[in-house]
């Protein structure tokens, strides 16, 4: 065995061992052939790697098996409900745009960034309204069109990042944006959603902004009594984007749980899973709200913030426990109607 078929089984390794069995010869074969008989010492390239990366991840998220179609339904619904969330904080942060420029009542005096016409404005501007790729990207997924969903998602988290927005608060959004490029592969079954589904970040993105409109105009009221803050100690770590997530979390996997015990009717892996993974950015994103201050305020909305990342690390182990043990059993993986040849460079 020469050293570069050696390195090329080394990186097939990344393919299932039963997929592996049936074509791990033949794909050594064509690699080889690809490379020459000059090229014994060379190493695989980057397009091959990033083949059979690809194509390790259309197998373990495909269809073959019953257990691989419910790891690729996981994943979808994962950038689903990613997106969903996302997309009604976009219905959040345009309102609040809106207000800003006198569009929208707000209970607070904000005026815009930099002065009009100007290119500190002109940014503002752009940046908020980038908000709407998270919405398009949510539409598109739900009517059926992962391609252009993660086209404005992939655009949407590169606006996000270089707007220089707390990092912690990105990690749902890179989880979400994630499982939106496995799981929607060209061997994922198509699937559109009801039309109903693509209006319920507006309608959630509508309840939500109220809310933080009636928190705010009560927390200016009450920031004029002696005992401020008060029990408002106990409700600012829940009024961030992740605190939001992680409330909506919390009673999503409560509901979960309980179709569970419910009866056998209501059991499905990808659901809890689904819901673990997305425990795991939220967590992260609570945590880094922890704040090493010595006053009795910060260390009421400490101690809250623990409490919410034990709920959802409890949640998520749950959730993967009762996930896993529904997941159908390991079977033969049949062989994918894929050509080696695909995976060649061009």
């Amino acid at each position: 065995m020469t050293t570069l078929e050696d390195r090329y089984r080394r990186v097939l390794r990344l393919l299932p061992a039963a997929y592996r069995a049936e074509r791990e010869e033949e794909m050594v074969s064509a690699f080889l052939d690809g490379a020459g008989p000059d090229d014994e010492n060379a190493r695989p390239r980057w397009p091959e790697i990033a083949g059979v990366a690809a194509l390790a991840v259309r197998i373990r998220l495909g269809g073959a098996t019953p257990r691989s179609a419910a790891w690729g339904r996981t994943v979808r619904l994962t950038a689903l409900i990613g997106l969903a969330f996302q997309a009604t904080m976009s219905c959040v942060y345009l309102a609040q745009t809106l207000g800003v420029y006198g569009l929208l009542p707000l209970p607070f005096d904000e005026t815009p960034i930099g002065d009009p016409a100007s290119a500190d404005r002109l940014w503002h501007v752009t940046r908020d309204l980038s908000s709407l790729l998270w919405i398009a990207a949510y539409v598109a997924l739900v009517r059926g069109r992962p391609r252009v969903a993660k086209a404005t998602a992939a655009l949407g988290l590169t606006v996000y990042v270089l707007s220089g927005t707390e990092a912690a608060e990105s990690f749902v959004l890179v989880v979400a944006t994630l499982a939106l490029l496995a799981g929607y592969h060209r061997d994922a079954p198509a699937h559109r959603h009801p039309g109903r589904l693509a209006a319920l970040p507006l309608v959630a993105g509508a309840a939500v902004f109220l809310v933080m409109m009636m928190s705010t105009w009560a927390m200016t009221a009450s920031s004029r009594s002696p005992e401020w803050p008060g029990t408002w100690v106990w409700v600012w770590s829940w009024l961030p984007p992740s605190g939001l997530f992680c409330l909506a979390l919390l009673v999503a996997c409560a509901v979960c749980l309980a179709a569970h015990l419910t009866g056998p009717r209501w059991r499905s892996p990808s659901v809890p899973l689904a819901l673990a993974i997305l425990t795991v950015p939220v967590t992260l994103a609570r945590l880094s709200y922890l704040n090493p201050g010595s006053d009795q305020a910060t260390d009421t909305m400490n101690a809250v913030t623990v409490a919410q990342a034990v709920a959802l690390v409890l949640t998520g182990t749950i959730l993967t426990v009762i996930g896993t043990r529904t997941l159908p059993a390991r079977r033969t993986q049949r062989k994918p109607a894929i050509d080696v040849d695909d995976q060649r460079p061009a």
